[in-house]
């Protein structure tokens, strides 16, 4: 189990001072204090700068954070481990990106869980970024990302292939609008998904790779949510782009229409994510299951 003395380590680190870290782990602060100074005398090193009552790391203490912190999240995926052992069930963590975690993981969620009842899957969603943050804190067991990732630094498989299309509707466009290029994209009124997402990566790259330039103000909103930008869209407030899949149910129902990009489709990937550290029979065996119900979908089909 984990030190208690890194317990009130940690808890300094996050609260900043001996008064609300003794709070936090319910201590006095003679004895959150003397935890801290056994520590330093263990290793031989101051590990705060003292800023008034404030206590701030330095260079050593920055070092057993990272330690500490790693320690800390061992621990909890071994309790999650033992709880397992305890009643038979096994419970994992995935982490996933907008596009995917609104509107197509569930699907595969739920039937995982139907087919396996011992295992309780947890889900985050978050952009790129914040997804590839969690699993390399080891908070999440597989990311499963829409955006860019070092294929170098990451194990991956492929998920799906997607298409991102641009929607709106026929008031935002002049009338008789049969596709979209340079021209139209200058008079549009963008409502965007913001800095850090797969879905504004691909957008950025396709224009760049497009040669393709628009004014800054065409973009009028930028937002987090893609069923709150749906939303906008459907009000006419503006246009914008997203996955084929985000938007199936208002393209049948007519509330929102696409139009074909002029310079040619926005293509990309969508991948499972996951380190060294993740466990890997749930990662293969939820890869496998993956596959193994995309293909019996598309036979269906």
């Amino acid at each position: 189990m984990l030190d208690y003395r890194i317990r009130s380590f940690l808890a300094v680190v996050e609260q900043g001072t001996l008064r609300k870290a003794s709070e936090a782990v319910g201590l006095t602060q003679p004895a959150v204090s003397q935890h801290l100074k056994s520590l330093e005398q263990e290793y031989g090193q101051p590990l705060f700068e003292h800023s008034g009552r404030r206590l701030k790391l330095n260079d050593a203490g920055r070092l057993l954070q990272a330690a500490a912190e790693q320690s800390k999240r061992l621990e909890q995926r071994l309790l999650l481990d033992f709880g397992g052992l305890t009643d038979g069930r096994a419970s994992y963590r995935i982490g996933a990106t907008l596009t995917i975690g609104e509107f197509i993981l569930p699907a595969y969620i739920g039937e995982f869980r139907q087919r396996n009842h011992n295992i309780d899957l947890s889900i985050r969603i978050e952009n790129t970024v914040s997804i590839l943050r969690l699993l390399d804190r080891g908070e999440i067991d597989l990311a499963v990302v829409e955006g860019p990732f070092d294929h170098q630094r990451y194990y991956s498989e492929l998920f799906l292939n997607d298409e991102m299309i641009f929607i709106g509707t026929s008031d935002n466009l002049p009338p008789g609008c049969r596709d979209i290029g340079q021209q139209e994209l200058e008079h549009c009124r963008l409502i965007l998904r913001e800095a850090g997402s797969g879905t504004r990566f691909y957008w950025e790259e396709y224009l760049n790779r497009r040669k393709i330039k628009i004014p800054q103000s065409s973009v009028i909103m930028e937002v987090g949510s893609l069923s709150a930008i749906k939303s906008l869209v459907e009000a006419g407030y503006g246009s914008s782009v997203m996955s084929e899949h985000a938007v199936k149910k208002e393209l049948l129902l007519g509330t929102i229409r696409s139009w074909p990009l002029r310079s040619g489709p926005l293509r990309r990937k969508m991948y499972f994510v996951y380190t060294q550290r993740s466990p890997s029979g749930f990662v293969s065996d939820f890869i496998d299951f993956a596959a193994s119900l995309k293909n019996e979908t598309s036979g269906m089909g």
